[in-house]
């Protein structure tokens, strides 16, 4: 009898794991499909007359390692979306959906190719693929696919160009792959989904200097960080961060231009990255609608101090600047029109944009 139940045990194992690997090959046929149809949507982004749908961030953050040697280091991240409308009372897509992101890096002669595939309608994790290459010409590359759970189904890996098992190299696996893909994933939801949401990164409990005193030094700090900028833009190798969108929420396409300058700022024993200057270019030439604005940052902490709006849409110009003290309190609005609140959907744009910023420079693996 034991033995029955023995061999019944095993068959049900054998035809357990059989199902198990039928499902598994179903599910990478399925994301091969989903891929090549991303592929080629991707091609077919912004042709035959259809507006584009891309963000690109850019961001170039070089090392200073001794006077004489600076390590470069620069990525490009690009993210294909499909709009979505996710309120039934609107006629048009009020939402975005990433469904490919594309990632290069270099770094003094190390480069890394990337491609994560969400599911198009779900969101959900389908595919990472890597191929990263050192200085000296070694290579690895890695193909990880998810079910519909998150779990990986199946992997493939090469090392130096031949076929290699899990665990053969230590650059990266299932788990730090999905990690690398929900943050890209935050960043994107970040720059297209914010709507009206509010992040508290500004805090508001110091003795705020005289508004006179304080006028100044926002004056002398947008003149200083000008000519850091200036300066910036000289270096061998720029510390920059850009972003360039295309999209379409309703009527024709648009653009959106983003400048983050920063510079490294010690806290305790870390070095993060602290913006302070943001420039924001938005613009859509078929009906003429033209808005520039900036943010100006504290060079030590995180406090918005000024902000500048112009826009010009239909051969009318509205301009205004708006000034804070040392807690974030608008104390001086020049150019604002009756019955706005004073400056917060400048700090507001302000907070959104410093989290797209966090997200990219200041989040580790």
């Amino acid at each position: 009898m034991r033995k029955v139940i023995v061999v019944t045990t095993l068959l049900l194992t054998m035809v357990g794991s059989a199902v198990a690997q039928t499902a598994s090959k179903e599910r990478v046929k399925y994301i091969r499909e989903k891929y090549a149809e991303a592929k080629a949507q991707v091609a077919a982004n912004g042709q035959n007359g259809m507006a584009p749908l891309d963000a690109t961030i850019t961001l170039s953050n070089p090392e200073q390692i001794d006077e004489d040697f600076i390590l470069d280091d620069w990525t490009e991240l690009k993210f294909y979306f499909n709009k979505n409308r996710t309120d039934p009372s609107l006629d048009y897509g009020n939402a975005s959906s990433c469904y490919l992101v594309i990632e290069n890096f270099e770094s003094h002669g190390h480069t890394r190719y990337r491609e994560i595939l969400f599911d198009p309608n779900e969101g959900t994790l389908l595919f990472c693929y890597m191929k990263g290459v050192t200085d000296a010409g070694f290579e690895v590359e890695t193909r990880y696919y998810y079910g519909e759970d998150g779990k990986l189904v199946d992997q493939k890996h090469k090392v130096g160009g031949q076929d290699a098992a899990p665990g053969a190299h230590t650059w990266n696996d299932g788990d730090s792959e999905k990690a690398t893909a929900k943050n890209y994933l935050a960043i994107f939801d970040a720059l297209m989904n914010s709507g009206n949401a509010v992040v508290n990164l500004f805090a508001g409990n110091t003795k705020a200097t005289p508004k006179a005193d304080r006028m100044k030094t926002i004056r002398s700090a947008y003149a200083q960080a000008r000519q850091q900028m200036a300066a910036d833009e000289k270096m061998e190798e720029p510390r920059y961060m850009k972003v360039v969108v295309h999209d379409q929420t309703m009527g024709p396409p648009y653009t959106i231009e983003m400048n983050y300058n920063f510079t490294q700022l010690r806290q305790g024993d870390e070095t993060k990255n602290h913006c302070y200057f943001i420039s924001e270019h938005r613009h859509n030439n078929m009906m003429g609608m033209d808005i520039y604005r900036e943010f100006l940052f504290d060079t030590k902490r995180v406090n918005l101090m000024f902000a500048y709006d112009v826009s010009h849409e239909e051969g009318e110009k509205v301009e205004s600047r708006h000034y804070f003290d040392e807690n974030n309190r608008c104390i001086e609005v020049i150019g604002q029109e009756e019955g706005e609140s004073e400056g917060s959907p400048e700090k507001r744009m302000a907070q959104q944009y410093l989290k797209i910023f966090n997200l990219v420079m200041n989040t580790t693996d």
